[in-house]
This record gives C-alpha cells, structure tokens and sequence, in this order.
C-alpha cells in the first residue's frame, strides 16, 4: 500500500513539474477599474511604476562599484536633516529615484 502511494505522488509531481502551460498573472483595481497583466494567453506585460516592462527593466545595466561609491560618499556627506528630506523626497515621488543618479 505505501509503494502505491509514493508511486501515485511521484506521477503527480511528474505532472505538476511538466506542465508548460503554467502562467503568472497580475489583477489590479484603481478606482473602480480592474486590471489584469501577466504572462501567457495573450495577456498585455505588466509594467512598473515607471511604465516600463520586467524585460526592459532587465534592458538597464547595473550600477558599477564607482557609482555605488559616489553615491554612498554623498550620503555620508549630508546632514541628518538634508537625509530625511531626501528619504521624504524619495517617499512621496519615487520616479526621482532614477534623476538622482545623474
């Protein structure tokens, strides 16, 4: 009887393992409005806050150590106060976060 379980386990985690048609999907509501993005069956990308998709976000190169560097020696470099304006900034509009570098 055990043997004829584990076998019947292991044909459903087969099954499970080789489904490729196995989608991801986002639904979403603003005001009123649903949305619905994913992958698979025709659904539009979803896209982030800056409209951009997950493959084009993948587009973008990451930052080298230099840049962390800079970056990090500019923080050092404000007051307590100029860091929790530049937190509070970064809170209410978070699409500076990509000027910022520049």
């Amino acid at each position: 009887m055990r043997i004829i379980c584990i076998t019947v386990c292991a044909l459903l985690i087969t099954g499970c393992a080789g489904n490729s048609e196995v989608e991801g999907e986002r639904v979403s509501e603003k005001n009123g409005i649903v949305h619905v993005c994913g992958e698979g069956h025709g659904l539009p990308e979803c896209r982030d806050y800056n409209n951009l998709t997950y493959g084009e976000n993948l587009k973008y190169k990451a930052p080298t150590d230099k840049q962390m560097e800079d970056e990090a020696s500019k923080l050092r470099a404000e007051s307590p106060e100029e860091l929790e304006r530049s937190i509070s900034e970064l809170e209410q509009n978070p699409e500076l976060i990509d000027s910022m570098a520049e």
